[in-house]
C-alpha cells in the first residue's frame, strides 16, 4: 500500500503581499523536502491571512495566475505536492479556495469551502459545491476547509467517493480547540480515514487561533501534534492502516445494513 510522509505548515498569521507568502512557502517547502516529504498543507486562506475582507479581495486569484503558477513552480522545484490556501475570483464569485499541485507543479484539485460560519465569510465568499476525490500518488483524497470539518455529512460524502487522506487547511481559533482536540479524530475514525489538520500558529503575540495542527490515523490516534508557535509537524501515513481498519468493523458497510429510509443529502451550497 502507498506510502506518503505529510508535512503541515503551521504558519504566522499574517496579511502577506504574494512576494512574501511565496518567499515564506520556499522555505516551508524546502524543509518539507529536505525531511522526506511528499506533500505540504498550509493554512486556511494562507495568502491573505484569515479575517480581512479587504486582504481577501486585495489578494484573491484568477485560475491561472502569475501567483498560483508560482506556487505550482515551487511544487516541482522542491518535488513537494501542496495545498495551498487561498482566495479564490472566479466570474463575480469570491470562493474561500484551496488549490492541490502534485510534484510535477501541475494544478489537480482546486477546493471551494462549503460551510460559511461568520458574518466574515459570508460577506467575502460564495458557498462551493462540496468534496470530490482525486488521486495524488495512488492515495485516493479529497479536501474540506474548516468548518466543513465539523459537519460529520461532509466527511461522509468525501468518505463514499473512497477517501483515504483527507487534507483540511484550517484557521481554527482558539476557542473552539475541541474541533481539534476531539471532533477530527473522530471524523478520521468513523469515516476510516488520515486527516492532515492544518492551522495558523498560536503565540504570545498572536493567541486568536489554536495552534494544534495534527495529522490523525484511521484508528482516531494523532500521529503528530503542534505545540502552538509556528511550526512544521510531520508524519509518514500508510494507507494499509485505512484498510486494516475497516477489517475490523466498516461503518460505511454496515450502513447497508440498517433498515432506515435515508434521504439524500441535502444541498448545502
Amino acid at each position: 500500500m502507498p506510502l506518503l510522509t505529510l508535512a503541515l505548515f503551521q504558519a504566522r498569521p499574517a496579511f502577506r503581499s504574494a512576494d512574501d507568502a511565496l518567499t515564506d512557502l520556499d522555505l516551508a517547502m524546502s524543509r518539507a523536502a529536505a525531511a522526506g516529504a511528499g506533500m505540504l498543507i498550509t493554512p486556511e486562506l494562507y495568502l491573505s491571512g484569515y479575517g480581512s475582507a479587504g486582504a481577501v479581495r486585495a489578494t484573491a486569484q484568477v485560475q491561472g495566475s502569475q501567483f498560483l503558477r508560482a506556487a505550482g513552480q515551487l511544487a516541482a522545484r522542491h518535488r513537494v505536492g501542496l495545498v495551498l490556501g487561498y482566495p479564490e475570483q472566479s466570474g463575480c464569485a469570491l470562493y474561500n479556495s484551496a488549490a492541490v499541485f502534485d510534484r510535477a507543479g501541475h494544478l489537480i484539485s482546486n477546493y471551494r469551502k462549503v460551510a460559511l460560519p461568520n458574518d466574515f465569510e459570508r460577506d467575502c465568499f460564495t458557498p462551493g459545491a462540496g468534496p470530490e476525490a482525486f488521486d495524488f500518488e495512488g492515495i485516493r483524497c479529497s479536501v474540506l476547509i474548516c468548518y466543513d470539518i465539523e459537519f460529520p455529512e461532509l466527511a461522509r460524502r468525501a468518505a463514499l467517493l473512497g477517501t483515504e487522506l483527507l487534507l483540511v487547511p484550517t484557521a481554527l481559533r482558539a476557542k473552539w480547540r475541541f474541533v481539534s482536540d476531539a471532533i477530527v479524530p473522530s471524523r478520521a475514525y468513523e469515516n476510516a480515514m488520515f486527516i492532515g489538520y492544518c492551522d495558523f500558529a498560536a503565540d504570545e503575540a498572536n493567541s486568536e487561533f489554536s495552534g494544534t495542527s495534527s495529522i490523525c490515523a484511521p484508528d482516531g490516534q494523532h500521529l503528530c501534534r503542534a505545540s502552538g508557535r509556528e511550526d512544521m509537524v510531520l508524519a509518514t501515513i500508510d494507507t494499509s492502516a485505512v484498510h486494516l481498519r475497516k477489517s475490523d468493523f466498516d461503518f460505511l458497510q454496515d450502513l447497508e445494513r440498517f433498515d432506515l429510509a435515508t434521504p439524500p443529502f441535502p444541498k448545502i451550497a
